[in-house]
C-alpha cells in the first residue's frame, strides 16, 4: 500500500497524503493524523497497515515537528482487532505470534516517533483503541469518551503495550486494578488519574489537540526531540516479555471460550485452563 497524494481540501493545508484509511495532512508543523474505517475504526490489516506506512513517512519528515491522531466517527477512537480477521488469525498455525508482532512493530512505530505525538480521542478508547492512544506522549479527550483495558474479560491481555504504558501513566496499583477487573471508565475519571491529560469540550476535541500541538510546535525542535527521546528509554524491553506473556495467554482454553462467547453474545463459561 503506497501513499497516494490527494487533492488539498484548504488553500493554507501545505501538504496531503493517504495510506489507504489513515489520512495526514500537514499544515505549520502539525501533522494531523486521522483514522477513517468505519463503522468503528477496527484495527485490523487496512488501518493497521496505513498507520504503520504514515508512522513510516512522518518519521522521515523534516516538515513535522508535531503529531495529532484522531479517529473520525463518533463510535470509538479506534477499536480493537477486527473480529473476522482475527478469529482467521487465532485458528490458523502460527497466526498469533506473526500477528503480535506485525501488530506490536506498528505501535512500537508510533510510539519510536521522533516528534511528540497527541492523541485527540473523539470517541471511546477501549482495548487496542487505548493501547494506540498510550502510545502517544498526550492525550486529549471529549468527554463523552471512555477508556479501558477490558481483555480479561475475553481471557486474554493487552498485547500491544498496555500493560506496560498504563503503568507509567497512572500507576501500577490503578492500572492493575483497572485490568484485573476489566473496567471502562469515563473521561472523568480518566483525567484524575492521569491516564488523559485534558478534557475538552463536547465536539471540539481537535480544536484544542490542534492548539495545543501548535504550542509546542512553537518549540525548538531538536530540544524538544530531544526530551522525548530521555523519557523512559527502557520501555521496549519490558514490551518484548509483554508479547511473549501475551502469546502464552492466547494458547489457553479460555481464551477461546472468551472469543467465542464474545461473538455468540453469551456470557463465557471459564475452566481456568
Amino acid at each position: 500500500m503506497s501513499a497516494e497524494a490527494l487533492p488539498l481540501e484548504a488553500s493554507d493545508a501545505e501538504r496531503v497524503e493517504s495510506f489507504g484509511p489513515v489520512a495526514v495532512v500537514v499544515r505549520d508543523g502539525v501533522a494531523t493524523v486521522t483514522v477513517d474505517s468505519p463503522p468503528v475504526n477496527a484495527m485490523g490489516r487496512a488501518v493497521l497497515g496505513g498507520l504503520g506506512e504514515a508512522a513510516a513517512a512522518l518519521a522521515a519528515a523534516d516538515d513535522v515537528r508535531v503529531v495529532v491522531l484522531t479517529g473520525a466517527g463518533t463510535k470509538a477512537f479506534m477499536a480493537g482487532a477486527d473480529i473476522e480477521e482475527f478469529e482467521t488469525v487465532r485458528s490458523s498455525p502460527g497466526g498469533m505470534a506473526t500477528h503480535s508482532e506485525w501488530a506490536g512493530g506498528v505501535l512500537a512505530a508510533w510510539a519510536a516517533l521522533p516528534q511528540p505525538v497527541i492523541a485527540a480521542v473523539q470517541a471511546s478508547a477501549v482495548g487496542g483503541g487505548l493501547e494506540i492512544a498510550l502510545t502517544a506522549d498526550l492525550v486529549v479527550t471529549d468527554p463523552r469518551a471512555k477508556f479501558g483495558l477490558p481483555e480479561v474479560k475475553l481471557g486474554l491481555i493487552p498485547g500491544g503495550g498496555g500493560t506496560q504504558r498504563l503503568p507509567r501513566r497512572v500507576g501500577t496499583a490503578r492500572a492493575l486494578r483497572l485490568m484485573l477487573l476489566g473496567s471502562v471508565v469515563p473521561a472523568s475519571a480518566a483525567l484524575e488519574m492521569g491516564l488523559v491529560d485534558e478534557v475538552a469540550e463536547p465536539g471540539e476535541v481537535l480544536v484544542a489537540a490542534e492548539a495545543l500541538a501548535a504550542r509546542i510546535a512553537a518549540m525548538p525542535r531538536v530540544a524538544v526531540q530531544a526530551l522525548k527521546r530521555c523519557v523512559d528509554p527502557g520501555l521496549s524491553a519490558a514490551i518484548d516479555e509483554e508479547r511473549r506473556i501475551f502469546l502464552e495467554v492466547a494458547r489457553s482454553e479460555d481464551f477461546v471460550e472468551g472469543v467465542a462467547a464474545f461473538v455468540e453474545k453469551r456470557p463465557a463459561v471459564y475452566t481456568h485452563r
